[in-house]
This record gives C-alpha cells, sequence and structure tokens, in this order.
C-alpha cells in the first residue's frame, strides 16, 4: 500500500522542463522515422512475396 502512496505523490516524468528541441531537429527525427517505417513495411511484402515464390516452388 505504500508504493501506491509514493506513486500518488510523487509521479515519474518522462521529460526534461531544461531540453530544448529546434524544429529542424523534429523534422528530421520524423523524417528519419517515416523511411524506417517505410523500410520495414517494404522488407515485409518482399518477405511475404519471397514466402509466396518458395511455396510456389
Amino acid at each position: 500500500m505504500e508504493n501506491r502512496k509514493k506513486i500518488k505523490v510523487a509521479p515519474l516524468s518522462f521529460y526534461s522542463n531544461d531540453m530544448a528541441v529546434s524544429k529542424d531537429q523534429l523534422a528530421h527525427n520524423q523524417l528519419k522515422l517515416t523511411f524506417q517505417r517505410d523500410s520495414v513495411m517494404n522488407l515485409d511484402q518482399k518477405h511475404k512475396a519471397w514466402a509466396q515464390e518458395n511455396k510456389a516452388n
């Protein structure tokens, strides 16, 4: 029960008020994440195609 009281009194924060991120950095990170997501989707499609080819053989 003590743990619940401590959590309510002092909630955890996963961010910093002292950290500043520029719009350029945010845009760059967004582009990287978008590229990574697209790469994973393309790889998934390739794996599915390869699996279909292997089933046909």
